[in-house]
């Protein structure tokens, strides 16, 4: 459930929070049964943020608040994706589970800045997991292997150097990495539109470049529909199926059911 909610909502722009199953308020059952509040039968669960599982027998009472608010976005988005969502016979993001949770929250926030620095993290996460190919692998080994059987400084230094380049580069950049995961997705011709947004936002970040509101929050909003195609695309690689209302929130083609995914 709390998958097919956070799937739903990224892909309609909408964000969620499904928790962490962590209590956020309680009150004492001594206290609750002095003042009348439950029976001497019932028991106080507390207010769990994220998901509860409770004995089905009637006798579990959990405090609540009484607030008033104000929906601004169409619903029948959000539930055309619950209605989609409820038809996959499981929902595994794979590698991107923390990259959806990430895009949630960039999507629950209102500063532009902040929603881009969630943004990024989510894919610049995914893009971790690529690697150096086998004939890069090779070349970083035979320069090491050169820098140790050099005759110019003394053994130690000779070793330093070996070592640094064993283990300096024993990880891809982080743009390396995007390149990569861009590649391996068939998406090469997003590569310029990351590079604008993310030269965007570190000229804001170092005070290099003075925008105005509307030219940051346009840039935040083509963040997240930037980071949010990627990471549908690898959600949809990994096996699930993405709920059609997507493509009119990111324009990317969704594949039907019967269609081979990327």
């Amino acid at each position: 459930m709390r998958s097919i909610v956070q799937l739903a909502a990224l892909s309609t722009r909408l964000g969620v929070d499904v928790g962490e199953d962590k209590a956020t308020s309680w009150i004492s059952e001594e206290f609750a049964r002095s003042k009348g509040i439950i029976q001497e039968h019932e028991r106080v669960a507390p207010n769990v943020h994220g998901l509860a599982i409770l004995p089905d027998d009637d006798n579990t009472r959990i405090p609540t608040i009484s607030i008033r608010g104000t929906v601004t976005a169409d619903p029948k988005h959000f539930l055309s994706a619950l209605q989609d969502l409820d038809q996959n016979v499981s929902i595994d993001f794979g590698d991107a589970r923390n990259a959806v949770r990430l895009l949630n929250f960039a999507l629950m926030t209102s500063e532009p800045l902040s929603q881009m620095v969630l943004a990024f993290s989510a894919v610049e996460e995914l893009s971790q997991n690529e690697k150096w190919s086998v004939a890069q692998r090779d070349l970083i080994q035979k320069l090491a292997i050169s820098a140790q059987t050099s005759q110019k400084g003394t053994a130690d230094e000779r070793a330093e150097v070996a070592r640094a380049i064993q283990t300096g580069l024993f990880r891809l950049s982080l743009r390396q990495g995007v390149k990569r995961l861009l590649a391996g997705l068939g998406q090469n011709h997003l590569r310029k539109e990351w590079d604008r947004l993310y030269n965007i936002r570190s000229a804001l970040f170092h005070g290099t470049s003075r925008l105005s509101d509307t030219e940051i929050h346009q840039a935040a909003l083509d963040t997240v529909t930037l980071c949010g195609m990627i990471t549908l695309r690898i959600v949809c690689r990994e096996g699930t199926r993405i709920p059609s209302i997507a493509g009119t929130h990111f324009n990317i083609s969704i594949p039907k059911s019967d269609e081979p995914r990327e």
